[in-house]
């Protein structure tokens, strides 16, 4: 049946935010045809007109679409910043005796503020249920069903120690069943992000989680979504949103803020800016010119297996302890030049925040490799995290010029070009990064820097962007 999706398309954007463009609309097509095989209709508008009257079917058919795909310890390195630094500095200035409080916002089935839970219990013992409560909220009430009664398959187990797993959930009938100690922590309430009205046990919270759940929405809807969660927050509240969406994020509505080489956002207290503005940028030297240069294959120091020295330096940089891992490398690079040392080098700097040392030895790289695409891309972060979008975006470029057939380069260059409003070129790399993507199969595109890209979200993120940008499946594939 060919049904007229515009104005259900439109009814549930106005309503949660949720856009079906593209390839995403047969899923909207199946969703509706379904509630509609259920209920006995035969006409789509007389479907129209119920969906939009009755709360009650639309939340049938939201609960179709929304896409409920998520683990246990999804990015624990968050919860690890939560429980070691942030929960404790905030209690630190709370009233004494009341406890912090933490929203986990599109919780889906609840595998996320169960998480939240069990690394408080780790970190507090019998003490997390005087110090924290954990709200969690979904618009998707089947989610929330699910999400309250905490039976859960072996796939929500993949990246959860298996010690936890033994000590918070118990076995039944092939599946796990949180148990009581982790699911008093939590209480779950239906929670649409684009209500005008915030429920009252969501005013003042301290903390919100609002992570992997902005790549469905378009710019403006997630700057209308960050503003309501601003109104929900203490004033000294926090926002963690997830590790491949901050740059999505930094919209204006909060401070962005990196600490230990992780990134969050802190609650202006200020009334929010309008667009976050540049500024003033390191001066870079200029870059070596690129007229004669010869396009040639990656260094093979990318792919020599790494000493013991780097082996070591790449294991601090997975548990970021930077400041080991940078005194490691810059100890090894005293006796002996290497390449892939003075990459790591860089990333070090980078993820302490100290720009200049970034760009001075990203400089120096280019000096010895006028081709390190890494190098390059470590001077576009840096421009990027200091606000300088056209000197990213130069960077970025000159990278895709030395490797247009990687995906990471194609894809940080179309976010450089999608955020200075640049839809035609924006479009053009997403679409390259997605043709790119299939082909290599490397983690991080085979680049020499520990990027730790989530490549599933990041390929998710392409398609809606150049949907969205007026792409097709079609002109994808090409």
């Amino acid at each position: 049946m060919n049904l007229l999706l515009q104005p259900f398309k439109t009814l549930i954007k106005q309503r949660s935010g949720l856009m079906f463009d593209g390839i995403s609309e047969e899923n909207l097509e199946k969703a509706v045809q379904r509630r509609m095989d259920r209920l006995g209709l035969q006409d789509a508008p007389r479907y129209l007109q119920q969906v939009s009257r009755d709360g009650g079917e639309f939340d049938e058919l939201v609960s179709l679409l929304t896409i409920n795909e998520t683990y246990f310890y999804r990015e624990a390195e968050q919860l690890r910043l939560l429980t070691e630094t942030l929960i404790p500095r905030l209690l630190a200035r709370q009233e004494e005796g009341k406890p912090l409080r933490i929203l986990s916002a599109g919780c889906s089935t609840g595998e996320e503020p169960y998480s939240i839970a069990m690394a408080a219990l780790e970190a507090f013992g019998e003490q997390a249920s005087k110090l924290i409560r954990i709200e969690a909220g979904d618009i998707d009430n089947q989610a929330l069903k699910r999400a309250r009664e905490g039976v859960y398959s072996p796939f929500s187990f993949r990246c959860l120690p298996d010690a936890l797993r033994e000590r918070y959930f118990t076995p039944i009938d092939g599946r796990f069943r949180i148990d009581d100690p982790v699911r008093s922590l939590v209480r779950f309430q239906p929670l649409n992000l684009l209500g005008e009205v915030i429920p009252d046990a969501l005013q003042g919270v301290d903390i919100v989680f609002f992570r992997n759940v902005s790549i469905y929405f378009d710019t403006a809807t997630r700057e209308v979504i960050l503003r309501n969660l601003h109104r929900m927050m203490d004033e000294q509240g926090l926002l963690i949103v997830g590790v491949a969406e901050s740059m999505a994020n930094d919209l204006g509505v909060f401070e962005l803020v990196e600490e230990g080489g992780m990134f969050y956002f802190s609650k202006l207290t200020q009334t929010p800016r309008p667009a976050p503005g540049p500024v003033p940028t390191v001066e870079l030297a200029a870059p070596p010119p690129r007229a004669r240069m010869v396009p040639r294959p990656p260094l093979e120091t990318a792919e020599v297996e790494p000493s013991e020295v780097l082996a070591d330096a790449q294991r601090l940089l997975q548990e970021k302890r930077y400041d080991d891992a940078g005194a490691l490398l810059r100890g090894m690079l005293a006796t002996q030049l290497h390449l892939k040392g003075r990459l790591l080098l860089a990333w070090v700097y980078l993820q302490q925040r100290d720009f200049a040392a970034t760009q001075r030895q990203a400089m120096r790289i280019l000096d010895e490799d006028e081709w390190s695409v890494e190098a390059m891309l470590l001077l576009g972060f840096a421009a990027r995290f200091q606000g300088d979008r056209e000197e990213a975006l130069r960077w970025f470029r000159q990278a895709a010029y030395a490797r247009p057939d990687n995906w990471v380069v194609q894809y940080y260059l179309a976010e450089a070009h999608r955020t200075l409003g640049n839809q035609t070129p924006a479009r053009r790399s997403y679409r390259a990064a997605l043709k790119c993507m299939i082909p290599q199969g490397l983690r991080d595109g085979g680049l020499a820097l520990p990027l730790n890209l989530p490549e599933k979200e990041i390929r998710f993120l392409c398609e809606q962007h150049s949907e969205r940008m007026g792409g097709t499946p079609n002109e994808q594939k090409q």
